[in-house]
């Protein structure tokens, strides 16, 4: 812990958890293990499991390990990544009314942010953790590059917190309450929404500039709508490939092809027949041996009459 080897740390403080020692006369040994995982929990960005074991350490142990951690610092971390990453009920039970709760004691400032969250006065709460701990938490040793992180963390929950009684809520009023301009506190929502942190049916209305989240009942009804639509768009798209299928059809059984337009300016290639375009309205092709001759069967009856050709100039009129 001393050369700061938290992963060689970690591995040494599992195998003495597992170790009988049964001539070890140190009550504490345990706690002091507690202490270590939780400073090599931190240093690896794992709050929760951090806070649970400085949490679990005795209130017996003060300065036994003073080289590493002190007291004080037990309490801050425990408070401080408590707060951050507990939900209310395991809060209270680990911290506020806990053993640690002796620890506050010795962070009275700490100690104050809590009670005020306990209150659900959130933004008191984060008033001194940005205005009274955060300059010194920032010098902290063991702390200092993770106070960001976790005061972002602080606030996120508090706002959470405090939207969840309400369906809608001013965002002004809000940034007035945790101390963010309106464009901040528009940022942070739009964050917390996104990683639906704020319930599934929460928006933010831009019109009134308010935070708005939609009951079951409406969710449920936008969900049946998007589905009706999306059956109604299907059927439509099923009866327009049905009815193409049996006009081709109808088609094929009488003979009719129907070409495009690209061809029909260009002619006859030298061969005599005719080239032949999809895209050619009014070239009418006939499965007739005289074809591959190059002869018009027109020609070939010595009929002018135009009855026997049928020209389609919509073929979904067909």
């Amino acid at each position: 812990a001393d050369l700061r080897e938290w992963s060689s740390a970690r591995d040494s403080i599992t195998r003495a958890e597992h170790t009988v020692m049964g001539d070890m006369d140190d009550p504490l040994f345990h706690h002091k293990l507690r202490a270590m995982q939780g400073l090599a929990y931190l240093a690896e960005g794992r709050y929760y499991d951090a806070a649970k074991s400085f949490t679990s350490v005795s209130p017996d142990l003060t300065n036994q390990v003073n080289s590493v951690i002190s007291a004080e610092d037990i309490a801050m971390y425990g408070s401080l990544l408590g707060l951050a990453t507990l939900d209310r009920e395991m809060l209270h039970s680990l911290v506020i009314d806990g053993t640690f709760k002796v620890r506050l004691e010795l962070v009275p400032d700490m100690r104050e942010a809590l009670r005020h969250y306990s209150r659900a006065e959130y933004g008191q709460c984060l008033s001194i953790l940005q205005h009274t701990l955060k300059r010194d938490l920032l010098v902290d040793i063991h702390l200092h590059s993770h106070v960001p992180i976790l005061l972002d963390m602080v606030r996120d929950k508090c706002i959470e917190q405090y939207f969840q009684p309400y369906s809608s809520a001013s965002l002004e009023k809000m940034g007035s309450v945790f101390g963010c301009t309106l464009e901040e506190m528009e940022m942070i929502v739009v964050k917390l929404i996104g990683n639906g942190s704020l319930g599934e049916g929460a928006r933010v209305n831009v019109a009134d500039l308010t935070l708005r989240v939609e009951s079951g009942d409406t969710l449920e009804k936008k969900t049946r709508r998007r589905a009706r639509v999306a059956a109604a768009k299907m059927g439509a798209h099923f009866t327009r490939s049905a009815e193409g299928m049996i006009m081709r059809a109808a088609c094929i059984e009488s003979g009719v092809t129907i070409q495009g337009e690209k061809q029909r300016r260009g002619g006859r290639p030298r061969g005599g027949r005719p080239q032949m375009h999809d895209d050619d309205p009014e070239m009418v092709v006939d499965d007739d041996p005289e074809m591959e001759k190059g002869v018009d069967p027109i020609e070939m009856d010595g009929s002018d009459s135009d009855g026997d050709v049928m020209e389609i100039e919509n073929p979904n009129e067909f």
